[in-house]
């Protein structure tokens, strides 16, 4: 059975300044609880920018542990990525209460964010790389991902429909190219730019996905996310 990753408060920020109600949050961990979700990524951890964002764009250990303790079967994580990586903020998966770190990955920054992976995985976390912008890889980046030798260390390795304009008979030859570099758990997130969110994700369900992304209602960017409610009608 196909894994589902929730990313409401973190790409859902994009819409609401990463604000949002404790208790919201709070019910939003027992709702995933409920319908069998597996990780949820809550938000950024980011403090490079100091630009008035609530603090789900900030993620530190402290307001990580206000949910910590009642995540139930969640696994709860948050998203960098490779500009704005300061390994400091990580201290170790011991020490903090992020079970997971998401690496966001454009197509410039694939060798920069191999060596974050690696970073994270020494200290322990359970380590997601989510290829942006999937449709403007070019050979120069697929070579450095399969020319890298710790494949291992990854929970896995995301395919991201960036712009929500991928058609459903796209996403199986992406799942095909990842595995002959020798990667075996892909996932997918999709947005719905134009409305294929349901219909790419199943067929990356089909190509054999590890894991793959929703939100509560389709909160987020790019023409949202996929409800998880219309995820779970449908598998």
């Amino acid at each position: 059975m196909v894994k589902i990753l929730d990313c409401t408060t973190r790409d859902g920020g994009h819409l609401t300044n990463w604000v949002y109600e404790k208790q919201f949050v709070v019910d939003l961990i027992k709702e995933l609880n409920q319908n069998g979700v597996s990780y949820y990524e809550i938000g950024y951890r980011n403090r490079l920018e100091k630009d008035n964002k609530g603090k789900f764009y900030y993620c530190t250990p402290e307001i990580l542990k206000e949910f910590h303790d009642i995540r139930g079967n969640l696994k709860i994580g948050i998203m960098t990525d490779a500009t704005r990586y300061c390994a400091e903020d990580f201290a170790g998966a011991d020490k903090d209460f992020a079970d997971f770190v998401r690496i966001a990955c454009h197509p410039d920054k694939i060798s920069q964010t191999l060596d974050i992976a690696k970073d994270l995985h020494n200290k322990k976390y359970k380590v997601f790389v989510q290829l942006m912008d999937i449709s403007n890889i070019e050979l120069e980046g697929y070579l450095t991902l399969m020319n890298f030798k710790n494949k291992e260390i990854f929970e896995s390795v995301y395919l991201a429909d960036s712009y929500g304009l991928l058609k459903p008979d796209e996403i199986k030859p992406y799942f095909d190219k990842l595995r002959t570099l020798g990667y075996e758990k892909i996932s997918f997130h999709a947005h719905n730019t134009n409305g294929n969110a349901l219909i790419n994700t199943l067929s990356a369900i089909d190509s054999g996905a590890y894991s793959v992304d929703t939100t509560k209602n389709g909160l987020g960017r790019s023409g949202g996310n996929l409800p998880l409610s219309e995820l779970l009608l449908n598998v």
